[in-house]
């Protein structure tokens, strides 16, 4: 680790995007294919197999992804940023944030802070999958409900 932040410090130029080691292509296009394959690789199917089925902590984890972050945290954040400290931050950020608990947990986070921390990484592997291929329709829906049809935000 020492030697990575070392060499960050002394030849920035060589993990900017564009740069000799291009981290853009690398991290982009295959770090998620490498952590899974390393995860899956380190598990046993009956594992998984028993991650899958236990049905009432899936459901559990997805209600949590998509019903609390959403609406018991997203939407008290919005209206403490918006009412009670309205010149915080800006508006198009304070919807940025409700955004964003409308989202999936990214793959390769799940699994590496599930591994890191001793946790049960078959479940977190099936709640990935489960969490991103039903974040497909859960979160256009749950941002209809938040933002209607139309929502105003700053891109330039």
């Amino acid at each position: 680790m020492l030697v990575a932040v070392l060499f960050a410090k002394v030849l920035p130029s060589l993990g900017k995007n564009g740069g000799i080691l291009r981290p853009e292509l690398f991290i982009g296009n295959y770090g998620v294919t490498v952590i899974f394959l390393l995860s899956g690789l380190s598990l046993q199917t009956s594992e998984l197999t028993q991650a899958i089925s236990n049905i009432k902590l899936n459901g559990l984890i997805q209600a949590l992804i998509f019903g609390f972050w959403p609406f018991c945290i997203g939407v008290p954040l919005r209206y403490v940023l918006t009412n009670l400290l309205p010149n915080l931050i800006p508006p198009a950020l304070v919807d940025g944030l409700l955004i964003m608990t409308c989202l999936p947990t990214t793959v390769n986070m799940c699994i590496m802070l599930t591994s890191a921390s001793g946790g049960n990484v078959a479940t977190a592997i099936c709640n990935a999958v489960i969490s991103n291929m039903a974040g497909i329709i859960f979160t256009p829906l749950l941002l209809l409900h938040f933002f209607g049809t139309t929502i105003q935000l700053p891109f330039g």
